[in-house]
């Protein structure tokens, strides 16, 4: 807990936390969990609780785009009457803070009546967790000009990401190359054999403003319904391809396995929830064409790859990116991504009938979406334990 008489603790200064509009007097903060990026607090007052949050500048050296962005986003889905975070302002009237040290923070209102999930309590959060992003999608269909700043270069940037494990392992900057040939072996021949399959179905996808980083992770569910709320961590929305959130959501919501599980043999790829998830997807009724349905077979394996690949980079170059809490973590969450990736192109094929199924059943009859979200259950999973 932070110590409020002394004003410091997990590295907020008092400062900082008497530059914003809470309300009330400040009773005491703690870290919050979960987040890979961001530094985050919350801070409980006699008013309220509130999450202040410390902004990565190393994985967003644009700070004031991503500080713009989130502000621009943030008043237009308030105006249009969605929930979702809300800033707090400082007692200068600015949204964001410029700490004497150079750092930057954020304050939001803790969503009260909200609860995040790490892992899925069964397809019911898959449903939900799709219909939230796919809502989002259909929320910023008309967001204004200007156009949203691109936040992080090459993102979603499969050959990218391949060159940055070539320069990391070759530079090999804390010798730790020797400990994971096989990981980037397995990791190389993976990424080509998606690259070549999404080269094989190359069309030209719409781009379209997407959330980018659209996992289950970051959804808040109604605690009493459990319903989706809404999505947090805007900072990566910008303009991207519908197939870079459902390849997240397939990623995080169509397995039991815990991202960092320390067992790749227990990664399993879940079709029930990835029925659940193409229901709750399209019961949304996003604006996606053809095109972009056929391309979501190929979602899920291209962002698990991707994923694999940063977290191997990160690995690599020790730990500079991802927030880790044990040795070896990254690591862990490299191979998990890399048993989704193999699992996943072997069910290619069912994937694709999968969304091709819940487009076609939305459209024809939209209720049928909302009956499928309680209890599907039939195929079970591939690979782990079923």
């Amino acid at each position: 807990m932070v110590d409020m008489e002394r004003g410091v603790g997990w590295g907020v200064p008092a400062s900082v936390i008497d530059a914003f509009c809470f309300e009330g007097a400040p009773i005491g903060a703690e870290p919050l969990a979960g987040g890979h990026i961001h530094e985050n607090v919350l801070v409980r007052c006699t008013g309220g609780r509130y999450v202040l949050q410390r902004l990565n500048d190393r994985v967003f050296p644009d700070v004031d785009a991503v500080l713009s962005n989130g502000e621009r986003l943030v008043a237009y889905l308030r105006a249009k009457g969605r929930r979702g975070p809300e800033l707090v302002e400082t007692g200068d009237g600015a949204l964001s803070l410029r700490a004497p040290d150079g750092s930057r923070w954020r304050a939001f209102r803790f969503l009260e009546g909200t609860v995040g999930r790490s892992i899925l309590m069964g397809p019911d959060d898959a449903f939900e967790s799709a219909r939230a992003f796919a809502d989002y999608l259909v929320a910023l269909a008309d967001f204004p000009a200007p156009p949203l700043a691109v936040t992080i270069e090459h993102f979603h940037d499969l050959p990218h990401r391949l060159d940055a494990l070539e320069a990391v392992s070759a530079a090999d900057p804390v010798g730790r190359r020797s400990g994971v040939s096989e990981e980037v072996d397995r990791a190389r021949r993976l990424a080509g054999d998606v690259a070549e399959q999404l080269r094989a179905g190359a069309g030209r996808p719409c781009v379209r403003i997407v959330h980018n980083d659209a996992k289950l992770s970051n959804v808040r569910f109604d605690a009493r319904t459990g319903r989706a709320a809404c999505v947090i961590d805007l900072d990566t929305t910008m303009p991207g391809h519908v197939a870079y959130d459902v390849g997240e959501l397939v990623r995080t919501a169509a397995t039991h396995s815990p991202e960092d599980a320390r067992d790749e043999a227990t990664v399993d790829f879940d079709r029930d929830l990835l029925d659940a998830l193409a229901s709750g997807y399209f019961a949304a009724r996003p604006p996606v064409d053809a095109s972009e349905i056929e391309a979501m077979s190929l979602a899920g394996p291209h962002m698990a790859v991707e994923n694999a690949l940063r977290f191997l980079v990160d690995h690599l170059a020790g730990d500079r990116y991802f927030t880790v809490t044990r040795s070896g973590q990254n690591l862990d969450r490299c191979r998990t991504q890399l048993r989704l990736t193999e699992l996943m192109l072997e069910s290619e094929v069912d994937s694709r009938a999968c969304f091709v199924r819940a487009a076609r059943s939305v459209r024809a009859d939209p209720a049928t979406a909302e009956d499928r979200r309680r209890g599907l259950h039939g195929r079970g999973s591939v690979g782990g334990a079923s």
